[in-house]
């Protein structure tokens, strides 16, 4: 029992003090990645633009060396003194206060900090520009010398900060890092460092203050009691008692009260590190799924409540039995609350099958309905979030990820994950029928391409990883009872984890095998040899494929298409060629595109069919036109099948059709879908056929694609010195473009990379050009294009194209 203020006030019930410490903390982790990041960075730019760096350093210390030296002086002299005074004071400041373990954890993050930077600096070596330095340095007028603070002393003293500023309050915990800014700043203006290792102590200083926290914990940023109870008592309660409640999910804290008058409330506590727990489970959100898979944080975590108790109001006027919002307040630590009467009843969780009986689920249904009736979607529809009170209505709590003004496919998503939480605990049949009985069968039916684990909240996702089977036997019982279509899942993933371990493969393969195909040292000697004004139109070429990109899917369409949007779309597959091989991504986000544009299905996929096909077709003339071009069947050690071999091939493929015919199954499943397929596009291709123009635009198109790609590298080539002809470089490119297409990698990653050089090495030219020239071929046309792809392809998801 703790009694606040026992002269003034009754004595009140407080829960013991939580402890003073925890174990990665969310705002420790958030900044140990924001480290990460900037040292990243950093360390790229001094490793890989070296030149580029040292220029602008340079250009950067003249511009300071124009400063005055009385100026100059007064800089160093502020930066000493801040450097020197301000620890000396912390310092005292600790063993004043006798905080020994805080005073270990400064030592040892420092010690690290230092350490660590010192063989950071020595492994980047000395730069152009500390010579520069030093020559400013050497008529320089200082305290101490013209190189303190140095390079490990910013290190060390943003570690320490990091780890001291933790056990600080707020208008302190601003000042430290005012004194790490300005530090930094005077730091920089001053001759002692280059600019870019300032950069990398810092970010260094980060990572191991952070590390620290991480191992050794930090103070806990939950309010103590006596905050609590002094927050509530502003908003107008008056408690007897305050429990706090350990079986509450969501990642939030929460409280029980009792007030003089004996009612009793909830109280739901959202701390600081509750919104650096929210930003990284968003950043992740927006790394591994699509952009409208993931909501804007809030801006203060006031908002945050503000907006379910919004939310709550909203679905109690729309009928749904929800606690009635008492109160929002925040606390003086920074923390928000939401005062809500509490609701006494059974959770839903808690219920064994034979419980869950037909009334109560039906009366989970309803609430759900009453929810979408007011065009709020849930988006947290698990069995720990509802309660069945004492007349076996169930009730709907947590509304913190509520969604207000939502679309039918938000409230389509709720709809799936209720089915499925129900599904674990009474079955998929009976948890389908009532929901059909409930909800409609339009509603159930709109829900099936999101009964996937994508689409549901993380704990329910985590219980149904035993329960593989059971999103079959759900997606099964809605096609029967719904009569629905069979709708494939919706694709969630921004890039589906199976295709990033296919391109990481791909490309370890690949450049852990570039020394096999030439002497190194020989290839960075044909870069730093390279002829760069060829380089603008590699970029040019490049560039033009979008253009004849967009031409040719223009003229595959039968109906005319918004050109802007169209040369979007081309420019987002780009990105989108990286969700599976053989263009299966980009031939997925045309089909979106046409669909979302109002072509049906069979259209679409007949239009994308259509332009693969040309492509193809106009790749092989190509093909074979510079094969014969370049000098017969046999061209750079690949030699072309004779024509009694395609015929050959070709036969067996006949015979083994035939066969596969025969039998019912293959003909119902695989060749009467083929035919389908065929006369729809047969139809469509008849569209196309009575406009010249779109002919022209879909085969010209696709052989100017080609065309583009080929003198990319004909321009890298010559970037590195040449040596081939055009009618080689093309044989060479077409060639090993062909056999990439086959490959299991997005973009052909590291097969492609592989038959060009040996194809261009077979026509005579050396290894160490072959091999820049096509690693810069592939930088050009591969991967400089894939950023522009991605912020294309989520503006376009945002405004609603794809």
């Amino acid at each position: 029992m703790i009694d606040p203020d026992a002269s003034n006030a009754p004595t009140v019930l407080l829960f013991p003090p939580p402890p003073t410490r925890q174990k990665w903390s969310s705002v420790d982790l958030l900044r140990l990645l924001l480290g990460l990041v900037l040292g990243a960075a950093g360390l790229f730019a001094a490793t890989f633009a070296d030149g580029t760096i040292s220029g602008v350093e340079s250009d950067v210390i003249d511009a300071v060396g124009r400063i005055p030296d009385s100026v100059e002086q007064a800089v160093v002299g502020s930066a000493q003194i801040i450097a020197t005074f301000v620890p000396l004071f912390a310092f005292v400041v600790v063993l004043w206060r006798r905080r020994w373990r805080l005073l270990l954890m400064l030592f040892l993050a420092s010690t690290v900090a230092s350490i660590a930077i010192g063989l950071l600096t020595s492994w980047l070596g000395d730069r152009d520009v500390v010579a520069l330095l030093a020559d400013r340095a050497a008529s320089s007028a200082d305290l101490v010398g013209a190189d303190f603070p140095t390079t490990e002393y910013v290190a060390t003293a943003v570690a320490a900060t990091v780890v001291g500023a933790a056990s600080l309050p707020r208008r302190w915990k601003r000042a430290a890092w005012a004194w790490v800014v300005v530090l930094m700043v005077l730091r920089f203006l001053g001759p002692g460092e280059p600019p870019l290792d300032v950069w990398i102590a810092g970010s260094i200083g980060m990572v191991v203050g952070s590390l620290t926290l991480l191992v050794f914990g930090s103070p806990n940023l939950e309010p103590r009691p006596e905050q609590i109870l002094a927050s509530l008592r502003e908003v107008g309660l008056d408690p007897v008692e305050i429990r706090r409640r350990d079986d509450i999910t969501g990642g939030s804290t929460a409280y029980e009260t009792v007030e003089r008058d004996s009612s009793q409330r909830f109280v739901k506590m959202r701390t600081p590190d509750d919104r650096s727990g929210d930003l990284l489970n968003r950043l992740f959100r927006a790394i591994r799924l699509r952009s409208s898979e993931v909501s804007r944080p809030y801006s203060t975590l006031k908002r945050r409540v503000e907006h379910e108790s919004l939310a709550l109001r909203t679905v109690q006027d729309g009928g749904t039995r929800s606690p009635m919002v008492v109160s929002v307040g925040v606390t003086a630590s920074g923390a928000a609350f939401l005062v809500e009467e509490l609701v006494s009843g059974r959770q839903l969780s808690d219920l064994a099958a034979d419980d869950l009986d037909d009334d109560i689920t039906r009366s989970t249904f309803r609430a759900v309905r009453a929810v979408h009736s007011t065009r709020t979607a849930h988006h947290r529809l698990t069995l720990d979030n509802m309660i069945v009170d004492a007349d076996r209505h169930v009730w709907l709590l947590d509304f913190d990820d509520a969604e207000l003004a939502a679309d039918e496919r938000s409230r389509s998503r709720d709809v799936a994950e209720i089915l499925v939480a129900l599904g674990l605990v009474i079955g998929p049949e009976r948890s389908v029928r009532l929901g059909v009985d409930e909800l409609g069968p339009e509603a159930v039916a709109r829900a099936l391409p999101l009964v996937q684990p994508l689409a549901l909240s993380r704990s329910l996702g985590q219980s149904i990883k035993s329960e593989r089977h059971l999103l079959d036997q759900l997606r099964h019982e809605m096609h029967e009872l719904t009569g629905a279509d069979d709708v494939p899942l919706e694709r969630l993933a921004r890039v589906p984890t199976r295709t990033l371990l296919m391109i990481l493969a791909g490309a370890i393969a690949f450049y852990s095998l570039l020394p096999q195909f030439g002497n190194l040292g020989e290839t960075v000697d044909a870069f730093g040899d390279a002829r760069w004004p060829w380089i603008p139109a590699l970029l040019a070429a490049s560039l033009a494929y979008f253009v004849f990109a967009t031409i040719s899917f223009l003229g595959s369409v039968a109906q005319p298409m918004p050109i802007a949007a169209s040369v979007r779309s081309q420019v987002a597959s780009s990105f989108a060629q990286l969700v599976g091989p053989a263009s299966s991504g980009k031939m997925a986000l045309a089909g979106r595109f046409l669909q979302r544009n109002g072509l049906t299905p069979p259209e679409a996929s007949a239009s994308v069919a259509l332009n693969t096909i040309a492509g193809i077709t106009t790749h092989l003339l190509l093909m074979a036109g510079f094969f014969a071009w370049a000098g017969g069947a046999d061209v750079g050690g690949v030699s072309l099948p004779s024509i009694s071999t395609l015929l050959l091939v070709a036969g067996i493929a006949a015979v083994a059709i035939a066969i596969a015919s025969l039998f019912r199954r293959v003909r119902a499943m695989v060749i009467r879908p083929v035919i389908d397929g065929l006369r729809t596009a047969a139809v469509y291709v008849a569209q196309i056929s009575r406009s010249p123009i779109r002919v022209v635009g879909l085969l010209g198109g696709s052989a100017m694609i080609t065309m583009s790609y080929l003198f990319a590298l004909v321009f890298s080539v010559e970037a590195f010195g040449g040596g081939l002809t055009v009618a080689q470089i093309g044989a060479a490119y077409l060639g090993a473009a062909a056999i990439a297409n086959i490959a299991p990698t997005p973009g052909g990653i590291g097969p492609l990379e592989a038959a060009m050089i040996a194809a261009l090495t077979g026509f005579g030219l050396e290894a160490p050009i072959a091999i820049s020239s096509v690693l810069t071929f592939r930088l050009a046309t591969f991967w400089l294009p894939i950023a522009p792809g991605w912020a294309t392809f989520v503006w376009m998801e945002r405004r609603g194209e794809i």
